[in-house]
Formats: structure tokens, sequence, C-alpha cells
């Protein structure tokens, strides 16, 4: 029941970010559909999934846009941000009034980018939250989920037409808001001439976790290797889903099924069965479970090969949805985990999004080639290469404990994918908030083991011992009892957010200790013998 609790309290404090990233997956899903729909008026169906590959390849231009300015340009991401939602809400409402094919086209590559633009906002946001926590599978589950799950009510309940296009511009909208409020309320005050990078432990802005390791040459290596191995798996995995999209796509565009129908609640069953599975045990049946279901996807691609009675179009549509949540559940869980171990974080919770992205685009016209020959042997051998790849990259690693870890200055760098459970060991200020709860929990338990102290006495023999000042005093006080972030801290205590990082750092130097999370482990731990 603790363990429920937990996760309860997790998702709790991360509902922001899941309603973020359910909102991406909706406006993303919709505007593609819409898209779909659209382009099968002016065009041939065969033609409608190779425009949807080239507008989805388009996206990755606003996944790469937003962290690039990120680092090089951040002075300039407000302005760029809502100049995005403008053209957002514009690209959507092209695509809903055009009457004309080229207009169209126009309408969904602006649309794509700015949505690649959002997604990358909604997913460094979604890492920072829970990739330290033992709940992430489930949280991407969730959003996934979520996201999914309104679609489906949009197309089933509204009605076609205009209530299903406002209702896709409103949450378009409403997503834009989100994240730029977020933005606004996390980097308010960075902006400050006083605001001291150096000084601010805690956050992620000014001092990155994979800086801390990544200049090691063992740590730098097998950072590489397990990137590799996991963008080529990915790459794969794109390729199975991809293909069978397209073939799922060309389909809709005929009329033969309806993509948005009933059947597309297994997705949303899927996605959140893949959760749970992927979470248990430090995430370590992962890889095999994403294998299992890559096997069982593929089924539905030779169901569409295979010339039937009619019925193979619905059978092929279920198969494909009950292996696609897993797909997006795992690439969205493996690239946020191994964001913290990256230089430069905030690239890589969106990487899967945009293999996957790159992938269809490239794989969609050889697909749609091979189901309209019906060429069994092509359909055959193209499938045995994309698994070898899933089998080398996946389940050759299936020999190693999640539990293997390299050791770099105390910071565990998981030699499989870097995705095990990491929580109890980690001391991120990536994903403080996050894994705050934990913190204080393990400390709430240690108190209880040095109970001879009342928390009075421990806090007054703390500092003596490490000759902290009386406003030193009072910053510690209120870090290792409260689970407030900095800024609500620096309220409290009638400091700015330079100052405050100041004496945090002046804290940690005289304690020894790097994080918050390092602190209130320390300081809940140690006892005036030490």
């Amino acid at each position: 029941m603790r363990g429920m609790g937990d996760t309860t309290a997790y998702l709790r404090r991360g509902i922001r970010e899941i309603i973020c990233l359910a909102l991406f997956s909706f406006t993303f899903l919709a505007c593609e559909y819409l898209f779909d729909v659209r382009m099968a008026e002016f065009v041939s169906p065969n033609e409608v999934v190779i425009y949807e590959s080239l507008v989805l390849g388009a996206s990755v231009i606003g996944f790469f846009v937003r962290p690039i300015l990120y680092y090089h340009r951040p002075h300039a991401i407000d302005a760029t941000s809502d100049v995005t939602g403008v053209l957002l809400v514009a690209a959507l409402l092209l695509l809903i009034m055009a009457v004309q094919v080229e207009v169209i086209i126009v309408g969904g590559l602006v649309a794509c980018c700015a949505l690649g633009y959002c997604g990358s906002i909604a997913h460094a946001n979604f890492a920072r939250r829970f990739a330290r926590t033992p709940c992430l599978a489930r949280a991407a589950a969730l959003s996934y989920a979520m996201g999914v799950l309104v679609q489906v009510l949009n197309h089933m309940v509204m009605p076609a037409g205009i209530p299903q296009q406002a209702v896709l511009v409103v949450c378009a909208i409403a997503q834009v808001a989100l994240l730029h409020g977020a933005r606004r309320a996390k980097l308010r005050d960075e902006s400050d001439p006083n605001f001291e990078p150096s000084a601010a432990g805690l956050s992620v802005d000014a001092l990155e976790y994979g800086a801390k390791w990544h200049d090691d040459p063992e740590a730098k290596a097998a950072f590489r290797r397990t990137v590799a191995r996991l963008t080529v798996a990915t790459a794969c995995l794109s390729g199975v889903f991809a293909a069978l999209n397209a073939g799922l796509t060309t389909l809709h565009a005929t009329g033969a099924v309806d993509l948005g129908d009933w059947s597309r609640l297994l997705l949303v069953m899927s996605s959140l069965a893949a959760g749970v599975l992927f979470d248990l045990r430090g995430r370590s049946y992962m890889n095999i479970g994403m294998t299992c279901a890559a096997m069982l996807s593929t089924l539905s691609f030779f169901v569409l090969i295979i010339d039937g009675n009619g019925g193979n179009e619905l059978a092929a549509t279920i198969i494909f949805y009950l292996g696609s949540g897993f797909f997006v559940v795992f690439f969205t869980t493996k690239f946020a985990a191994i964001s913290l171990y990256a230089r430069w974080s905030y690239f890589w919770p969106c990487m899967g999004r945009i293999v996957n992205n790159v992938c269809s685009m490239l794989v969609t016209a050889p697909a749609v080639a091979i189901i309209l020959s019906q060429n069994v042997l092509a359909a055959v051998g193209a499938a045995l290469v994309m698994f070898v790849g899933i089998a080398i990259t996946l389940l050759g690693q299936l020999g190693q404990r999640a539990d293997d870890v390299v050791m770099q200055d105390g910071l565990p760098l998981a030699t499989d994918d870097l995705g095990g459970d990491l929580a109890p060991t980690c001391s991120d200020p990536a994903s403080v908030e996050a894994a705050e709860l934990a913190s204080v929990e393990a400390a709430e338990l240690a108190s209880v083991e040095a109970a001879e102290l009342t928390s009075d006495e421990r806090l007054d023999a703390f500092v003596a011992t490490f000759e902290l000042t009386e406003r030193e005093r009072d910053v510690l006080e209120a870090l290792v009892v409260s689970d407030q972030s900095v800024q609500d801290i620096a309220t409290t205590l009638f400091l700015s957010r330079s100052t405050l990082y100041r004496h945090i750092s002046s804290i940690n130097k005289k304690t020894g200790t790097a994080s918050r999370v390092a602190l209130i482990n320390f300081y809940w731990s140690w006892t005036p013998q030490d």
C-alpha cells in the first residue's frame, strides 16, 4: 500500500507535466488525423500517407529549435514561444478552412513544426519531473492514454466538423498557455543580474546532472554506447510501426477503416498496461516486453498484405493498437531516463519522438509499395532486418542485472539502458522536486531511528558542528523539513533567489554535499558522534 501511496504522490506532484504531455499527444494525433481527412479530399489514398509522412518529418524542426534556443539564445525563448503559439493556431485554422491542397500542405507543415516546438518543452518538463522517480513509465503511459482518450471521445462524442475542430484548437491554445506559464514561473527570476549560475546547485538550468560525470572517459563511452543501442532499437521499432501505420492510413483514406473509432481505445489500454509492466523491478522488463509487443504487431503487417474477405483490416487495426501503446511508452520512458546523463539534457527527452518521425518519413513509401504489391517475400525480408536490429540492441542485454552500475563520482550509470531504478541513489538537480518526497520519507525513517534527538537538538548540533551562520541555519531548516520549492523558500525567508543560492552553496560546501537531496539524506543520517 505504501508503494501505491508513493506513486499517487509522485503523480499528483507532477500533474501539470502529465497534462501538458497529454495535450501534446492529443493535438499531435488530432492534427495528423485532420490532415489525413483534408488531404483525402484532394489526392488518392496512397498519396495521403506520403504527404502525412512528410508533414510528420517536418515536426523534427520544431523539436530541435527549442533546445537550440534554450542553450544558445535563452533570451529569445519567450518571444519565440509566443510566435510559435500564434503560428500553431493559425496553421490549424488553415487546415480547417483551406480549399486548396497547397494551402492544406502548408498548414500541416507549419502546424507540425509548431507542435514539435511545444512537444520538446512538454517532454523536457516531464523528464525533469519524473525521470528520477520509480513511476516514470506509468507517468508516461498515463499522459499518452489521456491524450488518446480525449481524441477518441472527441471523435465519437462530438459532432463531426466544426465541434471536433474547435476542441482541437482549444486544446492547442491550452497547451501553449500551460507550457508558457510553466516557463515563466520557472525562470522569472533568472534574468536577475545578480543570479549566480555557479551557486545554483538546485537549478537544472544552471547546473546539469550530466555535466558532473560526462567528462569522465569511461562514463562518456558508456553513455555513447547506450545512446547508440537505444537509437538503433527505436529506429527498428519505428520501422515496424511506421509500416503498419502507412498501411492503415491508406485504408483509412479509402474509408475501409476508421482509425479514430472505438478500436482506438485499445491504444489507451495497451499504453496503461505497458506503464505498469515497464515499471516492474526497476524497469528491468522493458526490453523483453517491447520485443514481444513488436513481434505481435508485425502480425498485423502480414494481415494487411494477405488479401482476405474484408475482415483483415479490423484485425490488423486491433493488433496494431495493442502494440503501438507499448512502443510510445517505451521510447518516452527510455529517452527521459537517459536525459539525466546527457550534458545537454534538454535535447534527449523528445529524441524518441524525433527518431520515430524521421523513420516514419523514410519507411512510409517502401511500406506502401510492399502492401500494394502484396509481396510477402519483401515483407518477410524487411521484418527480419528490423528484428535483427531489435534483438541485438534490446535482447542482447538481458543477461545484465538492473542494479549493475558503473559508479562515477558516486553517480550511478546503468550499464544496460540507463533506465534502471535510479531513484534511491542519484542526486540530480534536474529533478530535485520529484525526488524530494522519497528523500523526506527516508529522512523521517532516519529520525525515528535516531529518536534520542529532538528536531531542535539535531538542528542546533548540526549547525554548531559545521559552523553555520544564523541565516544559514534558517535556510537549512527550510530545506530539510519542508518540500517547498526553492522559490517558495526564498519568499518565505524574504530573500532574493540569488541570495538564497549563495547560502545553499555555502551550506553544501561546509557539509560536503552537492544537492538538496544529498543534504537532506546527510542531515537526517548524521549524529553528533560523526
